[in-house]
């Protein structure tokens, strides 16, 4: 099945995704429960990654020249990028392989808008979103405690930044997503897993080689590690002119590799 291609405005996907928001809010009251279960998850979680990094540290304050309190933020910023990314289009991605073997994928398709975009923006997931705030409550952590030290300027630069990190982040999770267009099955999401878990600590520690690599092949540092640095000061503004560049390269290739993968899709009514 070929899906139109459908040219609408800006103003048209805002509108559809005020409804989407308005039906996962309306969701969410019927579930007050479930998202009191959720906040307390997060502070749990929250608790757990504390005790973590105060293990990995033990009584040294430095490792691989990261402070603790530079790997909370870290972990914080791991902690929003990951959940603001399940709550957006992590889960709405993760169900196409299932849309796809049941045959419901074809719905997507017949929708009037951009395929790509309805199977990751199709729906909201608050509980995420909710848990997202663990991360918050760690970066303001480290906010709190070095605010003598921080420069205004980097803090919202390194805000700019994780919001760039997203976007490449959804690049990276679209491109292997698709995939499953094709070939449902692959295993490809549960590589992009991993790919994000390893985010969840300073670049540095993974030695030079691999530090190479997750800042061009797999440019990866640009979802936590380039944010916190430019919050600490160890790097300059211009990274942020790198991670635009990465993310124009890696979104324009994921909706290249969304269409191309979609041609190879048989439809459950063919």
């Amino acid at each position: 099945m070929r899906q139109r291609e459908y040219k609408l405005s800006f103003k048209y996907y805002i509108s559809v995704w005020r409804r989407i928001i308005t039906a996962a809010e309306k969701r969410s009251k019927m579930y007050r429960a479930d998202l009191l279960f959720r906040f307390l998850r997060a502070i749990f979680l929250l608790g757990v990654q504390i005790l973590f990094l105060n293990a990995v540290f033990g009584s040294s304050d430095i490792y691989v020249g990261w402070s603790k309190s530079e790997a909370y933020l870290v972990m914080g910023m791991w902690n929003i990028l990951n959940y603001l990314g399940w709550a957006f289009f992590g889960s709405n991605l993760l169900a196409l392989e299932s849309k796809i073997i049941e045959g419901s994928f074809d719905y997507t398709l017949l929708k009037p808008l951009s395929s790509a975009w309805f199977a990751s923006f199709g729906d909201f997931f608050v509980h995420n979103f909710v848990t997202s705030l663990s991360g918050v409550i760690l970066v303001l952590y480290y906010i709190f405690l070095e605010w003598n030290t921080l420069i205004l300027s980097n803090i919202l630069l390194s805000l700019l930044a994780l919001c760039i990190g997203l976007v490449i982040w959804y690049s990276i999770y679209l491109s292997l997503a698709s995939f499953t267009i094709s070939k449902p099955r692959n295993g490809l999401l549960s590589v992009a897993k991993e790919l994000l878990g390893v985010t969840r600590y300073p670049i540095d520690i993974f030695g030079e080689q691999l530090k190479i690599i997750f800042y061009t092949v797999v440019p990866i540092a640009f979802l936590t590690t380039v944010p916190a640095s430019i919050m600490i000061g160890k790097i300059t503004w211009i990274y942020i002119c790198g991670s635009i560049l990465v993310a124009a390269v890696m979104l324009f290739l994921s909706l290249r590799l969304w269409k191309r993968n979609l041609k190879g899709y048989t439809s459950a009514s063919s």
